[in-house]
């Protein structure tokens, strides 16, 4: 699976990465520059708009072989099909958590950037979710290749979902282990 992954996406992390340092290195000398602000206050900003960078590599680059993509807007469907007519389970598994696992970073951050709003996880799941509508939606329009899938939706706003009660979860076992005198 990890194989099959890198030969498809294993590009998108040298990229990434070249993007992650460059702006530790802009928003350091920003910092170092105005002296306002803390470091640690810029950071779930910068990795919500990597995830965002990386969400939009993976999803909305071209495929070799520029064709019209497939259109799917019935609920499981694929999967269904999949299941019936597969010998393996491992494709459809690997597609639904593929999607799932992709917006739950992106979420996590967000929620870490929005952190002082109400009904958070309510919130990230819908920014979430609309941001997987409009790949959906672009990879519909654009001549990507690529296959419009509901499913890719709601497995992408499950991610969503998950990332931002994650970070719930995370924020409430910090307060906790700060109240307790475990964390300074």
């Amino acid at each position: 699976m990890m194989k099959e992954l890198w030969s498809a996406f294993g590009w998108v992390l040298p990229i990434i990465i070249i993007v992650t340092v460059t702006l530790f290195f802009a928003i350091s000398f920003w910092k170092k520059k105005r002296g306002k602000g803390r470091w640690v206050n810029l950071l779930p900003v910068l990795f919500t708009c990597i995830s965002i960078g990386g969400i939009c590599l993976i999803t909305l680059t071209p495929f070799d072989n520029v064709s019209e993509g497939s259109v799917n807007f019935d609920p499981f469907s694929n999967l269904k099909l999949n299941l019936i007519y597969r010998n393996h389970l491992d494709v459809p598994i690997r597609n639904l958590l593929a999607n799932i696992l992709l917006f739950i970073p992106f979420t996590f951050f967000l929620a870490w950037w929005m952190r002082h709003s109400k009904q958070l996880i309510l919130m990230v799941t819908f920014i979430g979710g609309m941001f997987s509508f409009g790949i959906e939606f672009a990879q519909y329009y654009l001549p990507l290749g690529r296959a419009t899938d509901i499913d890719d939706w709601i497995m992408n706003t499950i991610g969503a979902y998950i990332g931002g009660a994650l970070f719930v979860i995370v924020r409430y076992i910090y307060k906790f282990l700060k109240m307790n005198k475990v964390l300074r």
